[in-house]
């Protein structure tokens, strides 16, 4: 999952100079050259601010930018929203696709990824192409921790085949993620570099056929409460009856 910032805190060259425009005149053109340096840093140092990216996207509404010169932008964002689920960061940003862009190819692509992804049709999320979001780094891994993260707050025990589906991986690189074994590192280059794999590892246990799930505050029985709704002069009614 990539890293959540905040342009008025990130100490990052472009992120300062965002600050220090929005400061000026947060409505101002020029923003515009500004955020999209700043986006282009965010794609490659695997991080997200999301009031920075979701600024663009309505300067852009603003200044009537051109289809074409939002298209590219709007892709980013949308797949960089992917990689914070389940932050509501995708769900604000696709309201502010508009029309034209929506029926690019890419753009519907997307909306419909997030789509699966959110509503845990997870084997559908993986048939489609998403091929200009698989160009965003890390883009898949995230990915991966979200569906993870969903299957873990349901899951206590968890068949190890339906957890490779869910994943579209192989045994031994679900083994990895989910357990944190660090056993075979260089064949699992292609999928992860050994920072993601460190950094998603998410304490599940073997146990035969499955896994066990590290115990969490969403994948565990509750005692159930119960609570009657009587009033008092009902219970002086009973009372009355029971005493004679």
């Amino acid at each position: 999952m990539s890293r959540s910032v905040n342009f008025n805190t990130s100490p990052s060259a472009n992120a300062t100079a965002v600050k220090a425009q929005v400061d000026v005149d947060a409505l101002d053109q020029s923003l515009i050259a500004l955020l999209e340096a700043y986006l282009d840093e965010q794609i490659a140092t695997s991080v997200v601010d999301e009031e920075a990216n979701m600024t663009l996207l309505k300067l852009y509404s603003i200044y009537s930018t051109p289809v074409d010169h939002q298209l590219p932008r709007a892709i980013q964002i949308l797949a960089k929203g992917l990689t914070v689920l389940p932050s509501n960061f995708f769900l604000g940003a696709s309201y502010l696709v508009s029309e034209p862009l929506r029926k690019n190819k890419d753009i519907a692509e997307l909306l419909q990824a997030g789509s699966l992804l959110q509503t845990c049709l997870f084997p559908a999320f993986w048939q489609l192409p998403l091929a200009s979001a698989k160009k965003i780094p890390g883009f898949d891994a995230a990915v991966r921790e979200y569906i993870v993260s969903a299957i873990a707050r349901s899951h206590d025990v968890v068949a190890a085949a339906f957890v490779a589906e869910q994943l579209h991986l192989g045994s031994k690189e679900v083994e990895a993620l989910v357990t944190g074994t660090k056993t075979d590192l260089l064949s699992l280059v292609h999928a992860f570099t050994a920072s993601l794999i460190s950094r998603v590892a998410h304490g599940w246990t073997v146990q035969g056929a499955s896994f066990v799930v590290a115990a969490n505050a969403d994948n565990q029985m509750r005692p159930k409460k119960f609570k009657e709704d009587i009033a008092f002069t009902d219970l002086l009614d009973t009372i009355n009856v029971l005493s004679r």
